[in-house]
């Protein structure tokens, strides 16, 4: 058997996130896997096919552990863009045992019982923003959706998650704030690091002293059995971590949605008649417009064969494209996968990841969004665009999917 590989040239691949969409379709056109080309010059097998993924996902013939698995890795660059993600000395990258003590001490702070219990702040979140929304924007005026709502949701409760005290809360925001939006300038970047870093560390020894009902002090408590716990750096390594995929993601996820409701009245329509839930509307979302759209990087532990004389050799990178499951062709026989549809029957995606590394803190971003989602249509029913559709400016990364910012009219006066 004669096995396709990365010698040949790269698929075109747009790292700009201008064109997400329509790259993810030609590429899974192209077959199972596809090389593309990353930033840096490094070339990964990108996967966007569903079932595919899902096999992946689920093979413990493939790692997250760039420096055990990953040969290339020790060659590159600190300042590869890509970096960050691919070295966090955390959950996120590990592999076989060291994932599965990792996994089994972080989940507990994750519990059904835990995100219940932030269920209460967020709706009183929700309730003041709401009301602060329409007093800002007045008869007619604009607010932004995105960065004025969504985000400040989701940051403060990471907040609420981690238990800050209100002597930390406003250094805590400034810090994850940066890392939510990094500066351009690598020194800037660096900086915010460094601050974010310190702080995380501050709150960290702040629980160790004065633990309370929190993430951060049920990561400090953390044991396996009569085993070791998480050390101060994991901790802060699983506080980054957290922020990082929950704080602009659930935002992402709560614009996006808003969005395609107010760009098509019909699906509104269903939605604010009663006719289909607000959990239609998130999986919708999911699928059609998922926050995440390629995480990087996972890597063969050994040669993996996909068929159809495809291999995907021993220490190559590979690219899943989760948010790219949901639209694709196998999934919606009857056609329109690109279409945003509430009463799809099956809303199939996999948004939140799959297999071993599936996004523990799903349950609490379902959460935040069902609630302000639903305060917000119905504080706001004539809630339409400032601008025209092709006037919004997606998020420059081919890693996650987002507006930079949601400019609407709430069509309301002050409360």
């Amino acid at each position: 058997m004669t096995s396709q590989s990365q010698s040949g040239r790269p698929a075109h691949f747009d790292l700009s996130g201008q064109r997400l969409h329509e790259v993810n379709d030609l590429l899974r056109a192209q077959g199972p896997a596809t090389p593309v080309e990353l930033p840096g010059g490094v070339v990964a097998w990108s996967v966007t096919r569903y079932d595919v993924m899902r096999r992946l996902a689920d093979d413990p013939r493939v790692s997250r552990d760039a420096k055990r698995h990953w040969p290339a890795f020790a060659g590159l660059s600190a300042d590869w863009p890509l970096a960050s993600f691919v070295s966090l000395p955390a959950v996120l990258n590990a592999y076989g045992e060291d994932h599965r003590r990792l996994r089994s001490l972080i989940e507990p702070a994750f519990s059904p019982a835990r995100t219940e219990a932030l269920r209460a702040m967020v709706q009183g979140r929700v309730r003041r923003l709401v009301n602060e929304l329409g007093q800002a924007a007045g008869a007619g005026g604009v607010v932004d959706l995105r960065n004025g709502y969504a985000y400040v949701i989701s940051a403060e409760t990471l907040c609420d998650l981690f238990g800050v005290p209100d002597g930390l809360r406003e250094k805590t925001r400034r810090a994850i704030d940066a890392l939510s939006d990094p500066s351009d300038s690598p020194e800037q970047s660096a900086a915010d690091m460094g601050a974010l870093l310190g702080t995380m560390g501050d709150l960290v020894a702040e629980k160790s002293t004065h633990p309370g009902p929190d993430m951060v002090s049920d990561l400090i408590a953390a044991r396996v059995g009569d085993g070791d716990g998480l050390g101060a750096e994991e901790v802060v390594t699983t506080l980054l971590l957290t922020i990082g995929a929950g704080g602009p993601t659930t935002a992402d996820l709560i614009a996006n949605a808003a969005y395609a409701l107010l760009a098509d009245p019909d699906q509104r329509e269903l939605v604010t008649g009663g006719l289909v839930g607000w959990p239609d509307v998130i999986e919708e979302t999911l699928r059609a417009e998922a926050p995440v759209q390629h995480m990087p990087l996972r890597y063969a532990v050994e040669d993996i064969d996909l068929g159809d004389g495809l291999v995907i050799e021993r220490g190559q990178p590979i690219l899943l494209g989760f948010g790219a499951s949901g639209r694709d062709p196998s999934l919606n026989p009857e056609g329109g996968p690109e279409d945003f549809d509430v009463t799809r029957p099956a809303k199939a995606h996999l948004a939140f990841g799959h297999g071993v590394h599936h996004c523990i803190g799903a349950p609490l971003a379902r959460m935040q969004a069902h609630i302000a989602l639903s305060a917000l249509f119905e504080r706001f029913p004539r809630m339409e665009l400032a601008v025209e559709p092709d006037q919004l400016r997606p998020q420059p990364t081919f890693l996650f999917n987002g507006l930079m910012e949601l400019p609407v009219r709430l069509g309301t006066d002050p409360a």
